[in-house]
């Protein structure tokens, strides 16, 4: 037992002194409501049933982005009254253009195909900035994104929002999230160029038009399930400069009411986290179960050693604090931290729950639509994909 704490301890310092430093480089953005004149770009975002949140959204860009910017929404089957919202907003701003699918394709995924139609209607803007239709943007902070990435000259910017919560468990799952994301992607890692770290996050994904279209626009995301990490990996892998950043400061979102609305939500796209490899789900409860919460458990089980039980307990201290990190960076509460561990066993019961349920009904159920599991294991087994395990 004192040697399993010991190589967890051991585990947990070299985790931090890994992930720590990578994830201090990683940059963070602020907008410039000043700036509002940047080079020509287009805002792109699919909606299908969104009433609750498409207005408030849309009236966070429309009148507060510069006049090159367009912001193209594409109504994708809704029926809650979402059609209506946009009708209202397009009358009163010239900027905005709704472009409205009544019939999903064969072969495409809705969100995938929203977004080909999105960037199809837009005009022959040097950017595209995909992004969901419950995000809240600060005023400048398209032109900051633009800007940074044309300093820069990358072809592809993704970046993580600042996440509102009332529930501490939430958040807690929300920090293990982020502490996992950290260990599993390094996404300061993204720009060098033959790494396997490619990040895409929905809430901000730029792509500089020539290579985005060179690529094969979103085509070959016709039946991905993480259609913007697929974004990230498709820019990566056709020879993009890529670069993750922090982007609280710029975009915020509830990403979720409830604990319990997360755990649904990831059902769809848990197991397609891992390319739907049951061996990579094993393998992934076996890391979480043994380094990740066994340090949490194992200082309050009896007969335990003293030595064994201080080493486990400097390895909970220092998750902890990766926590508490994960959680700064996406602007929730330092007390969300402590409930990491029950976050972790929930991200396990998700991940599992979204495995058995497309392997028994073999199909991934997503805004009421049904898709076979055999095709959208096929889309994640391309070489380009592959590259990237």
């Amino acid at each position: 037992m004192t040697l399993f704490a010991a190589i967890l301890a051991l585990v947990a310092l070299l985790g931090t002194l890994l992930v720590a430093p990578g994830m201090a480089r990683v940059r963070r953005l602020h907008p410039d409501p000043k700036d509002l004149d940047a080079p020509s770009v287009a805002v792109v975002i699919a909606a299908r049933d969104e009433a609750e949140t498409i207005e408030p959204a849309l009236r966070s860009l429309l009148g507060r982005v510069g006049p090159a910017t367009q912001v193209v929404v594409v109504d994708d089957r809704s029926t809650d009254g979402t059609s209506e919202i946009l009708a209202g907003l397009q009358a009163e701003h010239s900027q905005l253009r709704c472009v409205r699918v009544d019939t999903l394709p064969p072969g495409w995924l809705g969100k995938s195909h929203a977004l080909a139609r999105g960037s199809e209607a837009a005009s022959a803007t040097d950017w595209i900035l995909f992004t969901d239709a419950d995000v809240v943007f600060e005023e400048g902070a398209v032109e900051a994104v633009v800007r940074y990435a044309e300093a820069n000259e990358l072809d592809h910017l993704t970046g993580g929002p600042a996440i509102r919560t009332a529930s501490f468990a939430l958040g807690g799952m929300i920090a293990a999230f982020g502490v996992l994301f950290g260990l599993f992607t390094q996404p300061w890692r993204v720009p060098l160029p033959r790494t396997r770290s490619a990040v895409g996050i929905g809430a901000l994904n730029l792509v500089r038009r020539r290579p985005y279209v060179s690529a094969g626009g979103h085509e070959p995301l016709r039946m991905c399930i993480i259609d913007d990490l697929g974004l990230g990996r498709m820019m990566k892998a056709a020879g993009g400069r890529s670069e993750f950043v922090y982007a609280g400061d710029l975009i915020g979102i509830e990403w979720y009411p409830s604990l319990a609305a997360m755990m649904r939500g990831l059902v769809k796209n848990a197991f397609a986290g891992v390319d739907f490899r049951l061996t990579a789900v094993v393998a992934a409860t076996g890391f979480i179960s043994l380094l990740l919460i066994a340090p949490f458990i194992l200082p309050l089980l009896p007969g335990v050693s003293p030595p064994a039980r201080a080493m486990a307990s400097l390895a909970a201290l220092l998750l902890l604090r990766a926590a508490l990190k994960a959680a700064e960076r996406s602007g929730l509460p330092a007390v969300t931290a402590l409930f990491f561990p029950v976050g972790l066993m929930l991200f396990i019961v998700t991940l599992w729950r979204s495995t058995l349920t497309a392997l028994i009904s073999r199909t991934v159920v997503w805004r009421g639509t049904a898709y076979p599991l055999g095709e959208l294991v096929a889309a994640c087994d391309t070489a380009a994909w592959r590259r990237f395990r």
